[in-house]
């Protein structure tokens, strides 16, 4: 993973300033973007340490750059020299970047103008300078997922006269530019486009609404005179969408006003959001009906879905509705609190699971207790650093909260962690109708989050699964089945012996699964000074659930013979443990045997986590 490191090491060599952009995109992962930019290369190294994969930008201005970014127009290297020397810009470092077909160029430049669109010889784009931003050669492009190659390797000269006369100078009122229609090919349809979707994005339309819009634009003769291709329409909708809903001026009013309307593009509540969706909708309801494809996933989405990402290696995913479910105290809320210390501090989930990113904050909603239960929780498992930043608790002493007044701001690149989703739902869980609005709500709140986001729901399971011989989604999860359904994944737990207290093991298995198997099932040990979990047992050998149905425990001396067979041969089944044992004169049932190899693991654990404990 160091590629992208020497990247940024090679770029603050140049002189040029650095910053790191989320993986195949050009979206600043650091709070002021390029505004923390640096030529530190310690820091540099503790970014790329952090994030391994993330892209390179250089900011333009703190650089001395002024890069001339040629989006259309150029086909090849030979298009690019000969328009090149055909309007004698000189030669400079240059590099192509990841736009396909089209052959993109950015030359840098030293010098600083103004950012802003240019056109020159019937080739178009941006002026990166003042407030640009490129990504560095060897980033990849977050549409086509092309690398940034340098095509000229030469010194950087100094910016030409001719850039700034190429810049386009016909304005309106706003400062965008005007356009003659209809517009022609060559005349920047593109552009023209780009604009009008980007004044929709600003009053916060979403991409369905870009695209509809951009069909309308473009299925109008007396707008469009050359109208463009579907996958053009779908690329600019989409690279619009990516930029954030500007957020409005701070107004200070002083005495007694009424308050005013949240202007356009303000961080917006869940059901402020739901409610503007909705009237999206009606609004977009005929263009829709011409832009039917809009309604579905287009052949780029499907061709380039990405692997899944995870926030916790085959257990948490980006953009999941994970559920925990379990019967009441059966430890699902030390679980929750396990995976929040996990997202917040970066080590494993129970020891072997490990952290690959971390959220901005994990806020943890927990009604069902009160603050000194919580707190005593926390402090035992050394989050106390932890509170107020990277962990936002919020318990039943702080009263009810409703899941619709929580903004884009909060829940942006959050883990939201329910404890449990029942105090959440408002109806009848067992109703398909009213868990059907919850889930609805998820989805929402998951909207908000963005695609580095994810939600954790504890669930009540019924009293019988502490009964069941194996755990499912039916089982673990109590009321409708919608809410299930709507599940991106679910963790079914239960203590195996509760009799027995802090001593007993917990079972845990992946009841649901959509994009990924996740670990074999697996026993975890709950430490009771701290609360931390660590698993125990084969990691090859998935666990066994407990019967409370397997009969008495009979013959103590077939139980020690058991037992020493058992430790002889630990990764034996236990239906091959049935069969061994018949020939030996052991013959019991598979629940018997069952619980002997639960005795041979909870007593080894006993013997081993004194120690692993006591060294932590």
């Amino acid at each position: 993973m160091a590629h992208f490191l020497d990247i940024a090491l090679s770029c603050i060599r140049r002189g040029w300033f650095v910053h790191p952009l989320k993986p195949c995109d050009k979206v600043p992962i650091t709070e002021h973007g390029k505004n923390d930019a640096t030529r530190d290369e310690a820091k540099v190294q503790a970014w790329w340490a952090d994030m391994p994969k993330a892209n390179v930008g250089i900011s333009c201005a703190p650089s001395g750059l002024c890069v001339l970014d040629a989006d259309h127009g150029l086909m090849s290297m030979e298009d690019f020299i000969a328009w090149r020397d055909r309007n004698g810009l000189p030669v400079t470092y240059a590099v192509r970047s990841g736009r396909r077909p089209e052959f993109g160029v950015q030359s840098y430049y030293a010098g600083h103008l103004k950012d802003g669109k240019f056109e020159l010889d019937g080739v178009s784009g941006d002026i990166k300078s003042a407030g640009g931003l490129v990504l560095a050669a060897g980033s990849i492009h977050p549409d086509t997922k092309e690398k940034y190659q340098v095509i000229v390797d030469a010194p950087i000269a100094p910016v030409p006269d001719i850039v700034d006369k190429s810049r386009k100078q016909r304005m309106d009122a706003t400062g965008k530019r005007e356009w003659a229609l209809p517009v022609h090919d060559g005349e920047g349809r593109d552009d023209f486009l780009t604009q009008q979707a980007g004044r929709m994005r600003n009053v916060g339309a979403s991409e369905v609404i870009l695209r509809a819009h951009l069909e309308e634009l473009n299925s109008d003769p007396a707008i469009m005179a050359d109208p463009k291709s579907d996958e053009d329409l779908d690329r600019i909708a989409r690279s619009v969408a990516r930029y954030d809903v500007p957020a409005p001026d701070i107004e200070v009013t002083i005495g007694n006003h009424e308050p005013k309307p949240k202007p356009p593009g303000y961080p917006r509540t869940l059901r402020e959001t739901l409610e503007a969706e909705a009237d999206d909708v009606v609004t977009s309801r005929e263009s829709m009906i011409v832009n039917w494809r809009g309604l579905f996933h287009t052949k780029d989405d499907v061709l380039n879905c990405p692997e899944p990402t995870y926030f916790i290696q085959d257990f948490l995913q980006h953009e999941a509705i994970c559920g925990i479910a379990a019967p009441v105290g059966q430890r699902k809320s030390l679980i929750a609190l396990n995976v929040a210390r996990s997202l917040c501090t970066g080590e494993p989930l129970f020891g072997f699971l490990p952290v690959v990113n971390r959220p901005s904050r994990v806020l943890y909603l927990c009604p069902e207790m009160g603050l000194i239960s919580m707190s005593a929780r926390v402090r035992n498992a050394g989050l106390t650093d932890c509170l107020g930043g990277t962990l936002l608790l919020r318990s039943m002493n702080f009263g009810g909260l409703d899941l619709m007044d929580l903004n884009k701001e909060a829940l942006k690149d959050s883990v939201l962690i329910l404890d449990t989703a029942i105090r959440f739902v408002e109806g009848d869980e067992n109703s398909a109708k009213d868990m059907r609005i919850f889930s609805d709500m998820l989805f929402g709140l998951q909207r908000l989050q963005g695609p580095h986001g994810a939600i954790i729901i504890l669930y009540h399971s019924p009293k019988t699964t502490k009964d069941a011989f194996e755990l499912t989604l039916e089982n673990c999860l109590r009321g409708s089945g919608e809410l299930g359904a709507s599940l991106t994944d679910c963790w079914g737990t239960r203590m195996q012996e509760p009799e027995k207290g802090w001593d007993s093991l917990n079972f845990i298995s992946h009841v649901k699964v959509r994009d990924y198997a996740g670990p074999k099932d697996f026993e975890v040990f709950c430490d009771k000074p701290t609360g931390i979990m660590s698993r125990v047992g084969d990691p090859d050998v998935a666990a066994v659930l407990v019967s409370k149905k397997s009969g008495p425990k009979i013959d103590p001396e077939k139980v020690k013979i058991a037992q020493a067979y058992i430790r002889a041969n630990p990764k034996m089944t236990v239906d091959e443990l049935v069969a061994s044992g018949r020939t030996a004169g052991v013959d019991y049932k598979r629940g018997w045997w069952k619980d002997r190899r639960r005795e041979v693991r909870l007593a080894d654990n006993a013997g081993q986590s004194g120690s692993v404990l006591k060294s932590d």
